[in-house]
């Protein structure tokens, strides 16, 4: 059984970036529908959600809105078109949101056993957008064309400009174990029209830890962020930080 979700919201009374901590207002409510792994990204004005219902091997994901700091939220729309096609098996495997060109949300999610498998039956790396009416979710597609082995999930980032990245972490082809495993990255500079092939981020023998969640980020001067965890060795799970100044083109890593 999985425990039901609330979202914790903090609304600044000023913007000083020395405000005292009484300048914060913290509220807790329910997530809508009691769902679970709520995530809100705020743009211009907007609080923007994704959560998650159903089993979590094999559940579908929901986007709401709110224009009022979540007092309210819009009626849910469903983000997946194919059912059950999103998984929540611990927290490192929901979907994630990005909010980019023209405030449109972009999800991504590992696709659960309903989804439409990738090359070779492989779990797939599933994208998709709201659509250009606002009132629906385009059809999800799996932006993995070859580096198949997704298994701690990975992460979508946006920009202002109407670039979109899918990160995820995968062996790379040929390769066995976690000390293998690199960080993938798939680019769209058409707002996610289409997707190039992925690209290995980074070069450096450093491993990813499989079972491990990751984030990817973008910034409003365009430059991308991609947080996760190594595994140059069995024992070891360092914090790496890969970081494009070029809109995904290259990137530098820096251990933390």
């Amino acid at each position: 059984m999985l425990a039901r979700a609330a979202l914790v919201l903090a609304a600044a009374s000023c913007l000083a970036l020395a405000a005292p901590l009484a300048a914060f207002e913290v509220r807790v409510q329910r997530t809508p529908h009691d769902g679970i792994q709520p995530q809100l990204v705020a743009a211009d004005g907007v609080l923007h959600l994704i959560y998650y219902l159903g089993n979590e091997a094999h559940g579908n994901v929901f986007y709401a809105r709110s224009t009022d700091g979540g007092q309210t939220f819009s009626p849910p729309l469903r983000v997946n078109q194919t059912d059950d096609s999103a998984i929540a098996i611990g927290n490192i495997r929901g979907a994630h949101l990005a909010i980019g060109k023209g405030g449109r949300p972009h999800v991504a999610w590992m696709g659960s056993d309903k989804a439409e498998s990738g090359p070779d039956g492989a779990t797939p790396m599933v994208y998709t957008r709201l659509a250009d009416d606002g009132q629906s979710f385009e059809p999800e597609r799996n932006v993995i064309q070859f580096a198949a082995g997704l298994d701690g999930g990975g992460s979508v980032a946006a920009d202002r400009a109407g670039n979109v990245y899918v990160a995820w972490h995968a062996a790379k082809p040929g390769g066995r174990g976690e000390q293998d495993r690199t960080i993938w990255v798939a680019r769209s500079d058409d707002d996610g029209q289409t997707f190039a092939r992925e690209q290995q981020a980074w070069n450096e023998p450093v491993g990813a830890c499989g079972c491990c969640g990751m984030r990817a980020f973008a910034d409003p001067s365009g430059a991308v962020y991609v947080l996760y965890r190594a595994a140059e060795r069995a024992n070891q799970r360092d914090m790496y930080l890969l970081t494009s100044a070029d809109h995904g083109a290259t990137f530098r890593g820096r251990l933390l």
